[in-house]
């Protein structure tokens, strides 16, 4: 399956670049070094969407966590094993443990992890209070984080509808987040003060989202 990576990466490449219209401010995206990925979610499409892209795009792989359900589909679970993806089941705890310390040994050795701050999918208009994960990554291992606002993916591939083949998305690319000096705060603080260090990054980092997509943010981050 590894050697099979070079090959399943172009193809899916191809058959995902067509539906994207526009890229915007993609040199934004490091070409070396451990980053982490944080998108909006209002699409079936964002994972493999923004995998196959940045695959593409840079020198390294990109460890996209995703719903462990996702990989028992054909066709978008044999991309997601090849590429490396990181599958989670949010319901177990166990689960959540193996995939943060899989994404966590990713980027210590220099590598992309790309996580939905939201956890799941929102409706288009809102976006959702964020988990904890994407910060709390950032934090523990001082990765850069990169916000990331996905427009029109809703209209090609939306819950419970049809694919819609004649839609296509933007993607626009924000401004990288340096966690270096919260995340020395963050290992020295003590319980609450990493409460309040989670949340004010994931506050600036879904400012970001909100603005990159044009999803709102949700009210109680207002």
């Amino acid at each position: 399956m590894i050697k099979s990576f070079p090959l399943v990466r172009a193809g899916s490449y191809l058959s995902i670049r067509w539906l994207v219209k526009k890229i915007n401010d993609r040199d934004r995206l490091p070409r070396r070094g451990a980053v982490i990925i944080a998108p909006n979610h209002s699409s079936l499409i964002d994972g493999v969407m923004i995998t196959a892209l940045v695959n593409m795009t840079r020198l390294s792989p990109c460890h996209t966590v995703v719903q462990e359900e996702s990989f028992r589909e054909d066709f978008f679970g044999y991309i997601l094993r090849c590429g490396k993806c990181i599958p989670v089941n949010r319901q177990n705890k166990e689960s959540i443990a193996r995939m943060f310390g899989l994404a966590l040994a990713y980027l210590q050795k220099g590598e992309r992890v790309m996580i939905f701050p939201e956890g799941h999918l929102n409706n288009g208009v809102n976006l959702r209070l964020p988990r904890p994960g994407a910060a709390l990554l950032a934090l523990e291992s001082g990765a850069p984080v990169l916000p990331v606002g996905l427009r029109g993916t809703r209209d090609i591939y939306a819950p419970g509808q049809k694919f819609n083949f004649r839609a296509r998305a933007e993607i626009n690319y924000g401004k990288l987040i340096d966690t270096s000096a919260m995340s020395r705060l963050y290992h020295t603080a003590e319980k609450e003060e990493r409460k309040e260090l989670v949340a004010e990054l994931s506050l600036m980092i879904m400012e970001q989202i909100a603005e990159l997509s044009g999803v709102k943010l949700h009210r109680r981050m207002g």
